[in-house]
Order: C-alpha cells, then structure tokens, then sequence
C-alpha cells in the first residue's frame, strides 16, 4: 500500500516516472538473483549479474544527457507555483528560429515580401552604383541578370549569412562569459542560457540563477548595419517590462549591443539608444561595444 502510494507521488512529471521505471526494473532484477541464485546454472547467472552492474551505469548515462540537454523538460507545470516567472530553456528549433530572425537584425534584412523583392535584385559594384547616381543620363538599358549571377550572387549571401551567424555565437558566448564573472556567477551551473520567462514572449540569451537579490539577465545583439537598431532595442525594452512584471521586479537585464564602427559612431549609438532605455520602467543597463573590442573564440565555418 505504501509502495503505491510513493508510485503515485513520483508519476506527477517526467523526472519522477523514470526513477519509477528504473527502481522497478532494478528490483526485479535483483530480487530475482536473491530467489533463484541457486537454482541457475553458472551461465544463467552471469546475464544477471553483467545486468545489475551495467544497468546503473547506463541510468548515469542518461541522466547526465538528459540533465545537460533536456533539463527543462523533466518538470511538470505543477513543479512550479508561479507558471509566469518560470524560466524555461528553449528548445533547439526555438533557439535555432530566435538566432535567424537575430541574424537577419543584425544584417539589416527584411522578412516578408520585402525579402523576396530584395532576393531578386542582384547587387551591382560601386562603380556601376556611381554611375547610376552621377553619371546623367544613360539611355543603354540595363541588361537583365543571367541565371548564373543570381545563383552566384545567392551562394555569396548564403555563405556571408553563415559566417556571420558563426560569429554570432562566438560574440554572445565570449560576453556572457565576461557578464558572469563580473556578476560572480563562477559556476557554470549559475548560468543558464537561452531562457523564456513563463509563457510571455520574453526570451534572452542567459540568465544568473542564485543571487542574493535580483535575477540578472542578459541579452547580446551584434548589429553590423544599423537599420533595423531602433527597432530591435524597441522589441528589446518590451521583452524586459513583460518579464520584470511576470517576476514581481526580481529582475534585471543587462543589454549589451555590438556594433561595427568606429569610437565615434559608438558614443553617439550610446547617446542615442540610453535615452531610450532610461524611459523603460524595467531594470535595464545598457552597454555598446566596438566588434573589435570583443575577444571571442576563433570562428569555424564548416
């Protein structure tokens, strides 16, 4: 009776449904070696005893992947009183999908029907460009680009976007690193990354669990064009009001947005984007980088 009673307890989520599984399996097991050890012959026993010392060994296996990997869906909803301020991992596709669309920021593209009429124009160099706003008039009518150069021209986009998104993780894992150390967050299991606040729409890159006083979270964008930079900081802002409201205010977001340019154009970016951070209500730190001031891992595009 108490054996079904601990049953029921444990199959209220995931994590408690396989520590089920296994303890039965495993006490079988070796409840059937005590009664019968006997009465088995030398090569009846031997698959039993090779399966009461593996099988634990391979239950370490799996957990250690399934909590590096999957740790946020050994949980049921009912683990946790305040489904808002849960903070779940993305899922890979999830995590996949956010980078895209932060690619895409970063790079200054469209989405949408703006991005196709923009995939079928082909790019011209800077001296016909020259020509086309200096050069008057000019009644040779432009020639039509050959399939070929639309394939080039589409392979070129496609590697440029791939290294980019390398260098996107470099950038973001690199100052994470760097936000963790300066917040004591020593212990990788401190930092928890690519996390969602409850069911909002808030999503960020890391997290420091464990401090004495507030959540601290942090988001990286590298921005290599800069016209989509009010929007995103906008989209930014928004995510962190939802999310200190999910928390009741147990939070703190430090932004940290990496630019291509020189010093100059970074301090008049700061000027520009601080004065709309000190409008949001959320606890938001804001911070503006050269690309070159950033020390990451050498990038590897396969």
């Amino acid at each position: 009776m108490q054996f079904m009673k601990n049953a029921k307890e444990l199959a209220r989520n995931p994590l408690g449904i396989i520590a089920l599984f296994i303890s039965l399996i495993y006490g079988f097991a070796s409840l059937l070696l005590n009664s019968s050890a006997d009465k088995l012959t030398e090569a009846e026993r031997w698959p039993l005893i090779a399966f009461i010392v593996i099988f634990p060994l391979l239950v370490l296996g799996v957990f250690y992947r399934l909590v590096t990997h999957h740790h946020g869906k050994l949980y049921a909803p009912g683990d946790y009183h305040k489904d808002r301020s849960f903070m779940r991992t993305l899922s890979p596709s999830e995590q996949e999908a956010r980078l895209t669309a932060e690619v895409r920021d970063s790079l200054g593209e469209e989405d949408g029907d703006e991005r196709k009429a923009e995939d079928a124009q082909i790019s011209v160099d800077d001296a016909d460009v020259a020509q086309l706003l200096h050069g008057g008039n000019n009644d040779t009518p432009m020639a039509s680009p050959s399939s070929g150069e639309m394939a080039s021209h589409e392979v070129a986009r496609e590697k440029m976007t791939r290294e980019h998104r390398h260098e996107l993780r470099a950038v973001k894992t690199a100052l994470v690193r760097q936000i963790a150390r300066e917040s004591g967050a020593k212990q990788a299991s401190e930092v928890r990354h690519d996390i969602q606040v409850g069911d909002t729409r808030a999503c960020f890159d890391a997290v420091f669990v464990g401090q004495a006083s507030v959540n601290t979270f942090v988001d990286v964008r590298v921005l290599k064009h800069h016209a989509k930079a009010e929007r995103v900081l906008d989209s930014i802002l928004y995510e962190a009001l939802i999310a200190e409201r999910a928390m009741d205010d147990n939070f703190r977001l430090v932004v940290v947005v990496v630019i291509y340019g020189d010093a100059e154009l970074r301090g008049q970016l700061q000027a520009r984007w601080q004065s709309l951070v000190s409008q949001c209500p959320a606890d938001v730190e804001l911070r503006v980088l050269r690309r070159d001031e950033v020390q990451c891992d050498e990038v590897r595009v396969s």
